[in-house]
C-alpha cells in the first residue's frame, strides 16, 4: 500500500505505479507512506518500520510506532515532521490488516487439543485439524474453540506460557458462564498498591469503597475477598515473583457467578481470579485477531 501524507495533513492513498523509481518495495506486505523532503516511512509485514531519504546515501533509521502517540521525524536543517496519533494508529492498521497473524498453527492446535479433546473439531483426523483453513470453518461456528484458539496461538507466539494456566481455569470455569447475561465478572491490572483513577471509579459505582479498598491494599495477605451484600464480590490478589515487579489484580464477580464458580464448582480463589483473567485474555485475542488479514 502506498500512502502520501497532504499539506492538510490527511493521507491519500495512491496507485502502486507512483512509487519513486529509486525505492524498492520489499517483497512481504509493506506499507508505504512518502513524506515531504523526499523521505518516507516503510513498515514491513514484520512489524519494522523505518525512517529513510529516496536521495541516495542517507542511512535509513529503525523507528517505532505506538497506537495513540504522536511520531516526530527529525529532517536535518528543517523542522522535525510530525504524525499526530490518529495517524499513527491509521498506519499500524493498515499494515496489520496486509499481515498474517503471528504464531504457527500446528503448535496452537496441538497444544488446544490437550485442553479441549472433547471437542468436535478434535474428533476429526489429525490431518483435517492440523489444516488452518479447516479448523477455522470449526471455530466460525465455536466462539469458545475460537477464543481459546486464538489467546495459546498469540500466547506462544511471545513466549507467555503463564497465559497456559488461566485458559486451564477459565475452561474450567465453563466458559458460557462469562456469557449468561445474569452473570458479571471484571478484571482491573495496577503496578501500585491501588487501582487507578478510572478502576477506582468503576469499583466505587458496584459499591465498594475507597477507605473499603485502601484496607485490602495494606494487608500483606493475597488473595484477599471482600464481600458487599448489595454487589458481589471483590477479590485482592498480587502476582510476581523473584526480581519480577510485583503487581495487583482487582477481580470482581457478581452473586450469581460467585455462586457457580465458587460454590457449586468448587474452584479456589486463586483458580477464580486466574479464570476471570483468562477470559480477559480470550476476548482481548479476539479483538487482536480482528486487526490482522482476513479477519
Amino acid at each position: 500500500m502506498l500512502l502520501e501524507l497532504m499539506s492538510n495533513g490527511t493521507l491519500a492513498e495512491l496507485p502502486p505505479e507512483n512509487i519513486p523509481d529509486n525505492i524498492a518495495m520489499p517483497e512481504e506486505p509493506a506499507v508505504m507512506l512518502l513524506l515531504p523532503h523526499n523521505k518516507y516511512l516503510l513498515g514491513t509485514g514484520s512489524g519494522k518500520w523505518i525512517y529513510a531519504s529516496d536521495k541516495p546515501g542517507v542511512e535509513p533509521k529503525n523507528v517505532n510506532l505506538y497506537d495513540n502517540e504522536t511520531l516526530s521525524l527529525l529532517n536535518e536543517g528543517s523542522g522535525p515532521t510530525i504524525l499526530p496519533p490518529g495517524t499513527v494508529n491509521t498506519l499500524r492498521k493498515e499494515l496489520l490488516q496486509l499481515t498474517e497473524p503471528p504464531g504457527q498453527h500446528e503448535a496452537a492446535v496441538l497444544m488446544l487439543r490437550t485442553f479441549m479433546r472433547d471437542n468436535p473439531a478434535f474428533s476429526l483426523d489429525s490431518s483435517e485439524f492440523l489444516d488452518e483453513k479447516n479448523f477455522a470453518e470449526f471455530m466460525k461456528n465455536d466462539l469458545v474453540l475460537s477464543k481459546a484458539y486464538w489467546a495459546l496461538r498469540f500466547a506462544l507466539a511471545r513466549g507467555e506460557m503463564e497465559t497456559l494456566g488461566r485458559l486451564k481455569a477459565w475452561l474450567k470455569a465453563n466458559p458460557e458462564n462469562f456469557m449468561k447475561s445474569k452473570h458479571s465478572a471484571h478484571i482491573w491490572f495496577s503496578l501500585l498498591e491501588l487501582p487507578d483513577k478510572n478502576a477506582m471509579a468503576e469499583l466505587e459505582e458496584l459499591s465498594f469503597s475507597v477507605l473499603e479498598i485502601q484496607r485490602m491494599a495494606s494487608q500483606n495477605a493475597s488473595p484477599l475477598v471482600l464481600y458487599n451484600p448489595m454487589s458481589g464480590w471483590l477479590v485482592l490478589g498480587r502476582f510476581g515473583r523473584g526480581r519480577e515487579p510485583i503487581f495487583t489484580t482487582w477481580t470482581y464477580l457478581n452473586h450469581e457467578l460467585w455462586q457457580e464458580l465458587r460454590e457449586d464448582k468448587k474452584m479456589t480463589i486463586h483458580d477464580i481470579i486466574h479464570a476471570v483473567w483468562g477470559e480477559f485474555d480470550t476476548q482481548q485475542a479476539l479483538n487482536e485477531r480482528a486487526k490482522y488479514k482476513g479477519s
